[in-house]
């Protein structure tokens, strides 16, 4: 099967037809993983690991449907994402990159090769990195107001 993104009635249970699916060419997906979801702008992100990007459609997209934004490019520091969450208390979007060992955070409505507003590293990007190995899809802890990415 080509790389997609399925959707689902919240109640699924057992051999369930996707209400929609994002899937062809002008998608860009590659090797989609942890999407998440900005209800206030109808927006879904998803990180797309082997493109190192994260696509932003609109939160109704179906078939073939090409990305309303992409983060991508050096200056993002987009790398082999493996997860996304979106901060709605602070308007911002949490990326889990595994590629350089990174958790970056961008406005929620960044788009192409935008610079991260923070990184987050165990190490100097020069080293190596002994505590953000391999991040993973990150969440938020709002009785804390903490992010929290697994290694």
């Amino acid at each position: 099967m080509p790389a997609s993104v399925t959707v689902y009635p919240r109640d699924a249970a057992g051999d369930v037809t996707p209400l929609r699916v994002i899937q062809g060419p002008q998608t860009q997906l590659n090797w989609p993983t942890a999407p998440t979801v900005d209800p206030r702008r109808g927006e879904l992100f998803v990180a797309d690991d082997t493109g190192d990007s994260v696509l932003v459609f609109d939160v109704g997209a179906s078939g073939d449907a090409a990305p309303k934004r992409v983060i991508k490019g050096p200056k993002s520091m987009v790398k082999s994402p493996t997860g996304v969450f979106y901060d709605w208390q602070h308007d911002e979007l949490w990326v889990a990159n595994f590629g350089n060992h990174t958790a970056t955070v961008y406005r929620a409505t960044a788009s192409g090769d935008a610079p991260p507003l923070r990184v987050v590293r165990g190490a100097p990007l020069s080293t190596g990195t002994p505590n953000i190995g391999n991040a993973y899809a990150p969440a938020y802890d709002s009785r804390r107001d903490q992010i929290l990415v697994p290694n």
